[in-house]
């Protein structure tokens, strides 16, 4: 068995680290590009949104590649996640591209018993130890969770480096290694090198740039080629920002503290009282937060036909106005032009920055 996935962010860097800890064959698909993307949206529904068509790409592209097992996450709604799987299988197989695949639905959709039978077939089930999966899974989510505690303190001091791009460089070094290392032993060793790295980049502290704080759709916000890759433009143009969402905080919600999770989604705000799919309630208490953590902006980010998304970027301008804070929204499709989404970006934080000055000196 030989198996593949779609593309979310780092999420291929602890898969792949996962799969040489259980002895797991595993094809990862090229990272995304305009191939990937161009290949999908041929196979793909015209009106379906942009993560969609880049896991066409990606699934057909592992397949060709020798993959013959799809693993994916799913959900029972409201978001249109729930019903990829199915889709996907029905072009892959409409088009030849034939795989097994297994769904892996919430703890609360199908029950632990369930999602556990599920997680046990990727392995060989019973022919592995489930003690040997415990410490491997338990070995990469401290992984996945130091490299992400990294990366946020890279997004946020990058503003304040003396020579621009040091930390970006120490970050994309340690992602590549850690993707190459042989266990996670090493790959936490990398992690730590990195992170004492960054601690030697020269940092002026005086330095007062605009704080943003990045929400949205969690596709969007995790896979850098679908939002064109924001972050590495906000740590050239000098912003400090601060993303939330990642593929930690996911399993967090998700797998590590299910019952926490219910009881979040459970707590009303005055902006959105209901769950309405996908993580648009979070959008929405990520700008209440963003206040309370006194940060210039909001960027809110969604590929075209993200229902709750949509629903929550109806909300943003009674939220920037009774909040006094700034919130621009960028939605993805394929047809993206690059130039005029930089120009967005750029005219939001300047106006950002004359703000704060305005706010700060009178001018």
């Amino acid at each position: 068995m030989k198996i593949t996935f779609p593309h979310l962010g780092d999420a291929y860097i602890a898969i792949n680290l996962l799969c040489k800890e259980m002895d797991v064959a595993c094809v990862i698909p090229p990272l995304n590009n305009m191939e990937t993307l161009e290949k999908g949206s041929k196979y793909s529904p015209e009106e379906i949104c942009l993560p969609f068509k880049l896991m066409v790409g990606n699934l057909m592209t592992a397949i060709d590649n020798g993959a013959d097992t799809v693993v994916m996450v799913s959900s029972a709604g409201p978001c249109r996640l729930g019903e990829y799987g199915d889709l996907l299988k029905s072009i892959l197989d409409k088009n030849g591209y034939y795989a097994h695949w297994i769904l892996l639905d919430t703890v609360h959709d199908v029950g632990v018993r369930e999602l556990l039978k599920r997680v046990g077939s990727i392995w060989g089930g019973e022919k592995r130890s489930r003690l040997k999966l415990l410490r491997a899974f338990k070995g990469v989510y401290k992984v996945i969770k130091s490299l992400e505690s990294l990366e946020t303190e890279i997004h946020r001091l990058s503003a304040y480096e003396v020579e621009k791009g040091k930390l970006k460089k120490i970050l994309y070094k340690c992602k590549g290694d850690v993707y190459s290392s042989e266990g996670i032993q090493m790959a936490q060793k990398i992690i730590e090198k990195s992170q004492k790295q960054m601690t030697q980049v020269e940092i002026d502290k005086s330095k007062d740039p605009v704080k943003v704080v990045l929400t949205g759709e969690i596709f969007s916000l995790i896979e850098p080629f679908s939002n064109q890759y924001l972050e590495d433009k906000l740590m050239e143009m000098g912003v400090s920002f601060f993303r939330r969402i990642t593929i930690g905080w996911w399993l967090d919600i998700t797998l590590v503290q299910p019952l926490k999770r219910a009881k979040a989604m459970k707590k009303k705000n005055a902006f959105l009282n209901y769950c309405v799919g996908g993580y648009a309630k979070d959008t929405v208490e990520e700008v209440i937060q963003a206040k309370k953590d006194h940060c210039d902006g909001v960027i809110q980010l969604l590929p075209l036909g993200c229902m709750p998304e949509i629903v929550a970027k109806s909300i943003m301008p009674d939220m920037s106005e009774e909040l006094d804070i700034k919130i621009l929204t960028v939605v993805f499709d394929e047809m993206n032009g690059e130039a005029g989404y930089i120009t967005r970006i750029e005219a939001f934080i300047d106006m950002l920055q004359r703000r704060k000055k305005y706010v700060l000196y009178g001018y």
